[in-house]
């Protein structure tokens, strides 16, 4: 008997892992896939009669099941998207010291330097005495 090596796999499919556990991959998957083909039905079928021409000529069902597929694809990628989009990041991400977090201690860094300096020209300022600027020669 091997001993299983860890993966990172494993962190996902214990259960209590320190986030919520979702419905699973049926409940995740069949709304935006009943959601798409409904959609891909009404596109396809209002295709196909408006493609035929009246009720005189025959209906034209290559055009239907060609805007069916389009229909169903496109809905299917955008509800897609949109989960992606609104799902919530782990907060295991924002732990560690990454670029963007990096460069936010540098932009907090910089900012206490600049209030500290327009405090400093505001004593300077309130005791009648003007700090010297870039360039610029104190004055007396």
């Amino acid at each position: 008997m091997s001993a299983q090596s860890p993966r990172p796999s494993d962190d996902r499919t214990r259960r209590g892992a320190g986030r919520p556990a979702r419905g699973g991959l049926r409940s995740s998957v069949t709304g935006p896939l009943v959601f798409s083909a409904v959609l891909g039905l009404v596109g396809g079928s209002i295709a196909a009669l408006t493609a035929s021409g009246g009720t005189d000529n025959p209906l034209r069902i290559d055009i239907g099941l060609i805007a069916f597929g389009v229909f169903f694809m496109t809905s299917l990628v955008v509800v897609a998207m949109l989960q992606l989009a609104s799902r919530e990041n782990p907060e295991r991400l924002s732990q560690g010291s990454g670029i963007n977090r990096s460069s936010e201690e540098e932009f907090q860094r910089r900012a206490a330097e600049r209030r500290a300096k327009a405090a400093q020209e505001r004593r300077a300022g309130a005791s009648g005495q003007r700090p010297a600027g870039d360039g610029e020669a104190p004055r007396a």
